[in-house]
């Protein structure tokens, strides 16, 4: 039961409320996944850390080769941001995609990591970008790979005195584009089933690199590293896609086997990930 809430207006702050209470606190940002856990008895923390307003967590900053976007950035900010351009329209889809626009004005891209729902939008294009964390605490920080803290369903390396400040990834070059599809229900406020992001680098009509997410597939979102091998410097045509599209089959399948949901599941990742790298090409060739 929640006793009292801070809303604190630097990171420094919640930092140190965050050290003296431990195990006692818990850090709020949007708070979209957190309310509905409180309502639902789930939430068993006595001190809520309100972040929201701390300006050192909220920004985007494009540093040249790489770029930055503080763990307290709106998915609307990042959706009307210059700095996020065309190359990066996988992002900008992912997060527009993302529950209502009431919802998309108070979530955050770190909130949505640091939730690590195995239905989050967010995180797929991220690891398809090859995304960092910088992690802070009171008395130090780290930077991983997202891919290196995602343990399992709505779990990640973060520690009780820990708060996620930015995620950052390398600059896209004008030949790489980003893409992301998914599949849910319905196309508003649905929940995907299936998500993919597809990072390709294309060079003389061969796929140069390819970097490929899936989400929602098992407990934690994944790259496809045994696909992307494959398509690393293969012509791009119909029966390479097609030979690209049997393996990711074959792969979800073992990866699922016994659940009720493989037949299905192992069969709809094949025209999720097609339409992925069919938005990409075309996103490369608009660009």
């Amino acid at each position: 039961m929640v006793k009292e809430v801070f809303k604190v207006k630097s990171l420094e702050s919640a930092l140190y409320i965050l050290e003296v209470n431990k195990y006692r606190a818990k850090v709020i940002a949007g708070g979209t996944d957190l309310v509905v856990d409180m309502k639902n008895d789930k939430f068993d923390k006595e001190i809520l850390i309100d972040i929201s307003d701390v300006k050192q967590l909220k920004f985007i900053e494009d540093e040249g080769d790489i770029m930055k976007i503080g763990g307290c950035t709106t998915l609307n900010e990042i959706i009307k941001s210059p700095k996020i351009n065309s190359n990066l329209q996988g992002l900008k889809k992912a997060c527009s995609l993302v529950g209502s626009p009431q919802i998309r004005s108070r979530a955050t891209i770190g909130g949505n990591i640091c939730n690590a729902s195995p239905s989050s939008d967010l995180i797929p294009p991220l690891l398809a970008l090859d995304a960092k964390v910088c992690i802070q605490s009171k008395n130090s920080e780290r930077k991983e790979y997202l891919k290196d803290i995602l343990l399992d369903k709505n779990k990640i390396k973060l520690n009780e005195d820990e708060i996620l400040k930015y995620i950052e990834f390398k600059n896209l070059n004008p030949n790489q584009v980003l893409s992301f599809v998914k599949l849910g229900f319905r196309k508003s406020l649905s929940i995907s089933k299936i998500s993919c992001s597809v990072l390709l680098e294309i060079e003389e009509n061969k796929f140069k690199n390819m970097n490929i997410a899936l989400g929602a597939l098992s407990k934690i979102a994944m790259r496809e590293y045994e696909v992307e091998q494959y398509l690393k410097g293969k012509s791009i045509n119909q029966n390479t896609i097609n030979k690209a599209l049997d393996i990711v089959q074959e792969s979800i399948s073992e990866r699922l086997k016994n659940r009720a949901s493989v037949e299905f599941k192992s069969n709809a990742v094949k025209g999720v990930l097609k339409q992925a790298i069919y938005e990409g090409i075309s996103l490369y060739n608009i660009n």
